[in-house]
């Protein structure tokens, strides 16, 4: 007995798209019968993994990721909103602004009280042409939710100043929290200014 050749279904080129968020896959097939194919027959399941498409829904899908895909051309793109990363900073009144990435010392010819390691501070020189700043004059230190300030035991001192607060001379040696906004002066002219803090 002679019988008919096996049916198989028509190949179709295939391609995998990523989840989109969420985990969530598109798919663009026609409704069909449960367990037949499109043109009715019958479905094993095959390999398929629940994320494959045809090159035709990638192409669909790349379109309207492009705008060239008419039927989502009329839909607005979202923008992305993006928070912003700032890093707290120092502006000194010489036009150096350095990251509060670490400590940082400020004097005529600042020096390190560490001399290795990983976490050496920034130094910052700044000219005093009538010698009111020290070598080190200040140290300012970030903490995990806050920037401090320590004058380092100068002749002439470092004063805060604060926006609607009169003028305050730091304590020698005792940290002073600065807040976005603060600005101290060293003295001869040499102020520094606290932006973007915790």
């Amino acid at each position: 007995m002679i019988s008919a050749p096996p049916v198989s279904a028509p190949a179709v080129e295939a391609t995998v798209v990523p989840p989109l968020e969420g985990g969530h896959t598109l798919d663009f097939r026609p409704a069909r019968a449960a367990g037949t194919l499109s043109d009715g027959v019958e479905d094993d399941g095959g390999d398929h993994d629940g994320a494959t498409i045809s090159l035709a829904q990638a192409r669909a899908l790349r379109g309207a990721a492009s705008g060239d895909d008419p039927v989502f051309a009329s839909i607005p793109a979202v923008p992305a909103t993006e928070t912003p990363v700032t890093t707290p900073r120092i502006r000194v009144s010489t036009g150096q602004v350095v990251e509060l990435d670490r400590i940082v010392v400020i004097g005529r010819r600042p020096r390190s009280t560490r001399s290795s390691g990983a976490t050496l501070p920034h130094l910052v020189a700044v000219d005093s042409p009538q010698q009111d700043i020290s070598r080190s004059h200040l140290e300012i230190r970030p903490e995990s939710d806050a920037v401090v300030v320590v004058d380092l035991h100068t002749t002439n001192g470092s004063t805060l100043l604060r926006s609607g607060s009169d003028p305050v001379r730091l304590h020698p040696g005792e940290p002073t929290i600065v807040v976005t906004g603060d600005v101290i002066d060293l003295g001869d002219g040499v102020t520094v200014a606290f932006e973007d803090l915790p």
